[in-house]
Formats: structure tokens, sequence, C-alpha cells
């Protein structure tokens, strides 16, 4: 075999080894305890490694949550009504959610430097913050004074209606550096489609073939997005869009899968049904779907990562108990990056002979 052919087999085996390391990446499990409560839940983690999301309180109230990187937990409050919970944190620390007021109405707030303000809504009773870029700008939903909630942008603590599709009724859930908002929104004729807002204009993303509705998670700096989709067979499944083209991402064997977070690596999380039924947190990472695993229960889900793969969800204890949970990737042992190295040395002092 000439050095040309031995090239190419060397590259191969390879790419073949790396490809195969990352298909199987090792993630370690942490539970992130409650506010005292049996219940918790972890919505986002951004890339200083601080975490939102929501616990139940010691009297079984659900409040918001900040965990700090090092993992110390902290009770947000609310906005005078005994409920809130937080969905989004930027880099800066700013937090977007909803909490009861003291009326009781739900309203989207924002939190920073330990103020949480009430954001409002679109001139309706109610509202939600999803998420938060970094520039601060929240999106989320709204009631209009018409009864119906629209998508909602906030930009400088004023929420602004991103409108339709010819329905009544549209979501915003996530926002990326650019200001493009992906969502849902209701057309004429009734199904709600996944939809991108950019540069003041509304687009649909489409459907699995065979389906009939989609709504958009998350979308990240490379727009890339991920979605809800109903398959030809009324299943729904966790699904990739990228540049107009929408990749099913399937499940672990079961029925549905759902997808909720994108980082700006690609890199997806969600959950999927197992073939006995149980839901089960996943990563995609451009390959392949892969199980997280749980705290020794049945269950989990994953909702968020960040830009260095670290996840947040929720999974199932070994009493049973749904908690907050955190994903870290175990570093790759030495061994394989010797071996490329290695490999690579030889290829040089080969050319160089």
């Amino acid at each position: 075999m000439n050095l040309s052919g031995r090239f190419f087999w060397i590259v191969l085996l390879v790419s073949t080894a790396v490809e195969s390391v990352c298909a199987s990446s090792i993630y370690e499990i942490h539970d992130l305890g409650t506010l005292g409560g049996s219940w918790s839940k972890a919505w986002e983690i951004n890339n200083q490694g601080q975490i939102v999301g929501a616990s139940y309180t010691s009297e079984d109230i659900e409040h918001a949550a900040l965990w700090q990187a090092d993992l110390s937990l902290t009770d947000l409050g609310t906005l005078g009504g005994t409920k809130s919970r937080a969905h989004a944190i930027n880099d800066s620390g700013i937090i977007a959610g909803y909490s009861n007021t003291d009326s009781g109405a739900r309203h989207a707030f924002r939190l920073e430097n330990n103020l949480m303000v009430d954001s409002g809504t679109l001139g309706g009773s109610s509202s939600e913050a999803w998420d938060i870029n970094a520039q601060g700008n929240m999106v989320g939903w709204a009631h209009t004074d018409s009864g119906f909630y629209n998508a909602a942008l906030w930009r400088d603590g004023v929420a602004g209606n991103l409108g339709t599709l010819g329905g009544n009724y549209s979501i915003a859930y996530g926002i990326n550096s650019q200001d493009v908002v992906v969502g849902a929104a209701e057309t004429a004729a009734g199904p709600d489609m996944a939809v991108m807002w950019q540069d003041g204009k509304i687009s649909e993303l489409g459907v699995l073939p065979g389906g009939s509705w989609s709504t958009a998670q998350a979308v990240n700096d490379s727009l890339e997005v991920v979605l809800w989709a109903d398959t030809a067979g009324g299943e729904n499944h966790a699904s990739l869009w990228v540049e107009n083209i929408i990749t099913d991402l399937g499940t672990f064997g079961g029925s549905d899968s759902w997808a909720y977070d994108i980082n700006n690596a690609g890199h997806v999380v969600g959950w999927a049904e197992a073939v006995d039924g149980t839901s089960q947190a996943f990563l995609y990472d451009g390959f392949q779907m892969q199980n997280l695993g749980t705290l020794g229960g049945l269950y989990s889900a994953a909702y968020g990562i960040n830009d260095s793969g670290q996840i947040v969800g929720l999974a199932q204890t070994d009493s049973g108990q749904m908690h907050a949970a955190l994903w870290t990737l175990i570093p790759e042992p030495a061994t394989l990056s010797l071996f490329g190295f290695g490999i690579l040395g030889v290829l040089r002092k080969r050319r160089l002979a």
C-alpha cells in the first residue's frame, strides 16, 4: 500500500474513533435539591453556571429558584402572590419568568440586582416570560385587551406584540443574541405552526412530512431551531430545523419526544419516551440521541444546555421524588487524545522524510 493509501486509512481510523467517543460521552448527574419541599425543576443554565427554575418550599408552594455556580440555592420570591417560576437567565445574571401578583394575576417578571419587576401585559390580564437574551430583551406571551394571548417581546421593559399568522393566538419561547425570536402562531385555518420573527417579519418553519402542526422552542446564533412537531402517525417528535430542512430526532423506542433547548454548538436537549413508556432526558449531539439517565428513579427530562455542554432539567430520585438535576460531562480519558497526536506525529515524520 502506498503512502497516500495509508494516510487515507489512518485518517479514517482517527475520525471514526473520535466520532465514537463523541457519540458515547459520559455525563454525571447531580441532585440540585429543593427549597424544603418535595419537588424542584431547573429550566436553564447560563455560561457562568447559574441555573434557574422553580422549587416547592417547605409549605409545598412553588417559588422561582436560583442555583449559583457553587449550587447554593436561593428563593427568588414572588410579585406579591403565592406562586412564581424562573424560566431563563442570561450571562449577566438577569432572570425572566412569571409570578402571581397580590391580586392573583399571573404576570411576566424581570429580576435584576435582586429586584423582581412586574413586566406587565399587552393590555389584558396575564403574561409569562420564557426567554431572555444577552441584551436583556425578553420574550413570551401576554393577553391583549381583546382577551387573546399573543407572542410578546419586551424591550426596555415595554411589551410589544409580535403578531400571528392570521389566527388569534401566538406565543414566543426563544430569542437569540440577534433578537431573532421563535415560537408558534395560529394560522387563519386554525393549526399552530412553528414560526420565526426576524427583522419585523414572521415566517413559517414548516412541519414534518405528513404532519399538521409544529412549535419552535429555542434558536441559537446560527439560526438552528428546535421544534416540537407531529408525525404522519400522530406522534409528537423532537425535531431540528436548519436552513429550511426539518430533521426528526426520533425517540428511545417509544412514541413521543420533545426538544426544549439548543446551544451554539448545535447540541439539543429534551426528553424522549422509551419502549417501557418512561420519559428519559436526552442529548442530541449531531450524531445520535443519548440517554442522560436519572437520579435513581424511572423518569428524567432535560430543559436547558449552555455552551459548555452543561445540562439542566429534572429527574426522579430513588425515593420517587422529582428533583432539579444538573448533568456535567466527565472529561474524556487522555488515551484517545494521545493516540490521535501520536498518529499525527507519525504522519508528520513520514511527510518530512
